[in-house]
């Protein structure tokens, strides 16, 4: 992938207007062979602008012209995707609404430190579009050429080393899993707590502190005043000359960890619309499916640094609910 991604900020808002349309019409008995027959409704539970906001307008204009029904984009921001998802799950839950965010980790974290009135189970996830994995990136214009050899500089000077991360975010948490797989103590660096991720790159790439641990995505621009480590993912990433974690960790006698993957951009319908009609959920996935495979629209998406995989409800699930657990492992240390 081309360090020098293309930014077409407008386009993606000008899909914001075309998509709020009037209602079709009134909402009716509807049969699993007709739907959907009137308008749907995407809630993305962040921002306008942002990532997820971008995926959801993009995947919108794309899937009403799929499923022959206007698709209107809404956004309800706050409290970190909390309010967006009280939201949807408050609206119908016959299929004229769906829930596009970054479904992991906010709707976990939202269960796990807001004590939210709903769980997992009260989503149907649909696919993860997009997910970040997280990059261990060291300041460029340090000595150390491998994880080992940073770490054993703490070693050998606790206390000194900062690292940056996103207070609560999966890099945050990957960093403590990596320590201790050291045999180290979260104390043993000074972790460095940013509010974006922007913060916390231009840290590293200052040198204002050691490393950071990030979205590897977002970490691009910066790539020629880093050094990439590793990264928290199950596969070497295109984009990174860079070994994963767990390889680091075996090769080093070290006890593989399970590492969390990142901000993951994606659909989640309501739980009662799979369960009470799961025809239309079949549907609805793999017009979904067509659309992330359209060669065109995957090189729309991809100008725009925006992902299409394809993992389906089933592995899209696996994956939330086994970072789910190691999110509440580490609730207590974030």
């Amino acid at each position: 992938m081309n360090f020098k991604r293309i930014k077409t900020w407008a386009a993606t808002l000008l899909v914001g207007s075309s998509l709020t349309l009037s209602a079709a019409a009134p909402a009716v008995a509807q049969k699993a062979d007709n739907w959907p027959n009137q308008q749907i409704t995407f809630v993305i539970a962040l921002g306008p602008g942002g990532s997820a906001d971008r995926t959801a307008r993009l995947v919108a204009q794309q899937m009403q012209e799929k499923l022959g029904v206007p698709i209107r984009a809404i956004n309800q921001e706050g409290g970190g995707g909390h309010v967006g998802q009280v939201y949807f799950r408050n609206m119908p839950k016959d299929g004229t609404f769906f829930l596009v965010t970054s479904i992991h980790p906010y709707i976990s974290s939202a269960i796990l430190n807001l004590d939210a009135d709903y769980s997992l189970d009260d989503f149907a996830f649909v696919n993860g579009q997009w997910t970040d994995m997280d990059l261990f990136a060291l300041n460029a214009k340090l000595p150390y050429q491998t994880l080992d050899e940073f770490i054993a500089a703490i070693k050998e000077q606790p206390g000194k080393f900062r690292i940056s991360v996103v207070p609560g975010s999966t890099g945050h948490i990957n960093t403590i899993q990596m320590l201790q797989a050291y045999g180290l103590e979260p104390d043993a660096v000074n972790i460095v707590t940013y509010q974006s991720g922007n913060a916390a790159r231009t840290a590293v790439a200052g040198g204002q502190v050691e490393m950071a641990v990030l979205a590897a995505d977002g970490t691009i621009p910066i790539a020629e005043f880093i050094r990439p480590l590793a990264v928290a993912s199950d596969e070497r990433l295109e984009e990174w000359d860079a070994p994963t974690l767990n390889e680091v960790l075996q090769q080093a006698g070290r006890e593989p960890v399970q590492t969390l993957v990142g901000s993951m951009r994606g659909i989640a319908a309501h739980a009662e619309f799979k369960e009470q009609y799961p025809e239309r959920f079949e549907k609805f996935a793999e017009a979904y499916r067509e659309v992330l495979s359209n060669p065109e629209f995957k090189e729309t998406l991809k100008k725009q640094g925006i992902g299409s995989d394809w993992l389906g409800p089933d592995r899209t699930t696996e994956i939330i609910y086994k970072n789910f657990e190691v999110l509440e492992q580490y609730k207590d240390q974030l």
